[in-house]
């Protein structure tokens, strides 16, 4: 291959990755806007999660007490807190999906300039909806009335 055929290559290669790197940035911002929530105990707990995972609002109906012991309110809260982590994650994880299936298609730098890295090594796997976020906008949220869950009437 010549000196000319390799840049054009290496030109076409970087501007795959410089691509899919904006779309990794793209995919993290909306990935960041995702929440989800989750019922149980018959729909009478609602918990709902941030991208993150992390909880930002307990509903719990004022009827609950009718049907259930106060007892079994913490695994109710923690079962319906764990399906909707699960569903954001699941969400973040379709959301990138064609950025991975596309990843394992970029060329191998090295098949163009010996000794080279691999692209493919320098653009993430995967994205985390539960890494620690540098901010948690519900963290300054002066507005919440109380720490308690919402009881709903």
């Amino acid at each position: 291959m010549t000196n000319e055929a390799r840049r054009h290559q290496m030109t076409e290669v970087l501007a795959l990755v410089q691509e899919q790197m904006a779309d990794i940035a793209a995919v993290q911002r909306k990935q960041a806007e995702l929440t989800a929530s989750a019922a149980v105990a018959d729909g009478m707990v609602e918990v709902t999660v941030s991208a993150h995972g992390h909880v930002i609002a307990t509903e719990i109906d004022e009827s609950y007490l009718d049907e259930y012991e106060l007892q079994e309110l913490g695994d109710h809260i923690t079962a319906a807190a764990q399906q909707a982590a699960r569903t954001v994650a699941d969400r973040a994880a379709e959301m990138m999906a064609p950025i991975a299936d596309r990843r394992r298609f970029l060329p191998g730098l090295s098949e163009i300039v010996e000794g080279a890295p691999d692209l493919r090594d320098l653009a993430p796997q995967a994205l985390d909806p539960f890494a620690k976020s540098e901010t948690n906008p519900h963290d300054e949220d002066d507005t919440a009335e109380s720490a308690f869950p919402t009881v709903r009437r």
